[in-house]
């Protein structure tokens, strides 16, 4: 009986560990520094994502417990199960594939860049942005960093930890191009209240990108709702109504 016994008690402690979570409640993880996507104002995280946890664990009916985590520690801890699902923003690249899964994407974004208004004509030319005397910043640990470690040959590559850290950056002349997420640069530059007049962006898509929120692969469950939560308000207008709040103007220029 013994055997039996340790096994039992080994079963119950990891069901109940600190990894497995209460199932009344849906424990999202973001990291709280991309706005509009998800970004602390007031002391209050806010944004699309945080809307979207919310309309989320409401359809599921589940409280909501929103974790912030820094972006490069999301992934981990959706691993060690201390969140549930993983809604920050983050684009459903082949890397991150191998480690989690994705809901059907919610949104189609790219890498653009962010340069200064004055320096638009001369910036804006493809065969001015790989010199050896341009310096190109980007956040660590981000789509922005893979396309330009695997694209930019000549140019000067500057790690930039934050988004506001890049703006002044490219308001000091410390960098000539700051590569973000196309949210970023359409909040900074392109929304209906912006009043950004020094910096403009090219609104050229660097890259082909889709926004999802990731999950465990074993949990097959969740991702189901996930999805079909989606497809509810897709076909209601729920999801393009929030998108609209948040980023009204999506800027892209077609070539």
């Amino acid at each position: 009986m013994r055997p039996l016994l340790l096994a039992f008690t080994w079963i119950f402690l990891t069901a109940c560990g600190p990894g497995a979570g209460d199932s009344s409640t849906l424990r999202v993880g973001t990291s709280g520094d991309y706005a509009p996507l998800t970004f602390v104002e007031d002391g209050q995280l806010r944004g699309v994502e945080i809307d979207f946890a919310n309309g989320l664990a409401n359809e599921m009916g589940k409280k909501l417990e929103i974790v912030q985590l820094p972006f490069v520690e999301l992934i981990p801890a959706l691993l060690d199960r201390r969140i549930d699902v993983i809604m920050s923003g983050m684009s459903a690249t082949a890397e991150r594939m191998r480690q989690v899964a994705f809901a059907d994407p919610y949104m189609q974004v790219g890498q653009m860049a962010l340069i200064r208004a004055a320096e638009f004509d001369a910036r804006s030319k493809r065969d001015q942005v790989d010199l050896p005397e341009t310096r190109i910043g980007f956040r660590p640990g981000t789509t922005g960093e893979d396309f330009v470690r695997s694209r930019i040959r000549e140019a000067q590559l500057v790690p930039i930890q934050s988004i506001e850290e890049g703006i002044q950056a490219l308001r000091d002349k410390r960098i000539d191009y700051f590569v973000h997420d196309a949210p970023t640069i359409w909040r900074i530059v392109g929304g209906l209240m912006s009043t950004e007049t020094e910096l403009t962006g090219m609104y050229r898509p660097l890259t082909e990108e889709y926004l999802a929120w990731a999950l465990r692969k074993d949990d097959r469950e969740l991702m189901e709702q996930l999805d079909s939560t989606l497809n509810t308000w897709r076909a209601d207008g729920r999801l393009e109504l929030t998108l609209d709040t948040w980023i009204p103007v999506r800027k892209v220029q077609v070539e």
